[in-house]
């Protein structure tokens, strides 16, 4: 089943780049960006995530990205770009499978399972406000969209 508008997503419990355990409720409180994507290091991924970065100061809100990278891919990820928001480890693929976003066979490798690309906009109460999901790994979200949401949240 999707996570759609007026809905609140559900919990879950995943590490972050540095190993510390996470869940979707540590973040109320405040508005919250979740952005999956499909893999770290790569070229929209990489641009994304940076832009999301370059953004924050001007985002009303928290930025939460999940990939199923593991952690310690996901901390030289981190690193590499300077990102200072949680990058989560949905290894297991039991979020993205909560979420229904999961894309199968992900760039011709049978067998192998990651995100769509997807972003949740969650009021501080952890409603869904926004909800965009790529069926195109390579399609970026429309920023414009993500702060206009937010700034009339």
């Amino acid at each position: 089943m999707s996570v759609e508008i007026g809905q609140k997503p559900p919990d879950f419990q995943l590490h972050d780049q540095d190993r510390k355990q996470r869940s979707l409720n540590d973040f109320l409180g405040k508005k919250i960006v979740l952005a999956f994507f499909p893999g770290a290091f790569t070229g929209p991924c990489t641009k994304e995530m940076c832009t999301f970065r370059d953004s924050l100061q001007s985002l009303p809100g928290q930025v939460v990205a999940v990939s199923v990278n593991d952690p310690f891919t996901n901390k030289g990820f981190a690193d590499a770009h300077n990102l200072q928001f949680p990058i989560l480890s949905d290894y297991s693929r039991e979020t993205i499978k909560k979420f229904n976003i999961v894309m199968n066979d992900f760039a011709g490798l049978k067998g192998y399972a990651a995100a769509k690309r997807s972003v949740f906009i969650l009021d501080e109460k952890g409603i869904v406000r926004y909800r965009w999901v790529s069926e195109d790994p390579t399609k970026e979200p429309n920023y414009d969209e993500v702060k206009k949401t937010l700034a009339n949240l």
